[in-house]
């Protein structure tokens, strides 16, 4: 008996497609933002009369100046100021006060802390930025000293 083998060659047929890619984009260069050339920003309110603190007395401008070294006017850019809320509103920061806290305003209006201001580095010479006192209703102030600490970043895109 004489066995043959014969070699079968087995093929498969493509049902698919071959797709390229191509994928581009251009770098740039983001400069970053510096506010207040970095230097820390001290807003006095001086004798604060404990019996006139409702949100518009002794309203105190925070002056700041943001500089993105060229970025173009129509960029994207966020506002952040970051601190600890006082329990009684959460657009005032925390002061060594129980009771007292220093409520941010953008052109007149209450800031949440901790969240983003959307705004354009072109825009953003128009928004003034006030500090204010206020106090939770519930609670009555007695003279001493009070301080806040907050801290101001600026983004671009």
């Amino acid at each position: 008996m004489i066995l043959f083998f014969l070699p079968f060659m087995l093929r498969a047929e493509q049902t698919g497609d071959i797709v390229t890619y191509n994928f581009s984009g251009t770098f740039v260069l983001s400069t970053p933002c510096t506010v207040n050339n970095d230097q820390v920003l001290n807003i006095a309110f001086g004798n604060v009369g404990v019996n006139r603190v409702n949100g518009r007395d002794y309203m105190q401008p925070i002056p700041y100046e943001v500089d993105c070294h060229g970025a173009p006017d129509d960029s994207p850019m966020t506002l952040q100021i970051s601190g600890s809320s006082v329990a009684f509103d959460s657009t005032a920061l925390v002061t060594n006060v129980q009771g007292l806290g220093i409520q941010i305003q953008a052109n007149g209006v209450p800031v949440d802390m901790n969240k983003e201001l959307n705004t354009t580095l072109g825009e953003i010479s128009s928004l003034n930025l006030t500090a204010v006192p206020i106090k939770d209703p519930s609670t009555e102030l007695t003279e001493q000293p009070f301080s806040a600490t907050a801290t101001l970043t600026a983004e671009y895109q």
